[in-house]
């Protein structure tokens, strides 16, 4: 598995949503995709990973 670009370990039943929660990033405030489905972050589902998926998470950034 691949999360932003680096190699990151799989885990067999890993959900999306359990990852971003791994990763202490709240879904509300990214965009995802997976591999070539992108959401933004409070509408992704709860989908699980599989071994060769490849996950971008962008944080997005208010300015003003």
């Amino acid at each position: 598995m691949q999360v932003n670009g680096e190699p990151h370990p799989y885990t067999p039943s890993l959900t999306l949503h359990q990852l971003l929660q791994q990763l202490a990033v709240a879904p509300d405030r990214v965009a995802i995709a997976v591999n070539d489905d992108f959401y933004a972050g409070g509408q992704a589902p709860d989908c699980e990973l599989a071994a060769e998926d490849v996950v971008e998470i962008v944080r997005v950034i208010g300015g003003g």
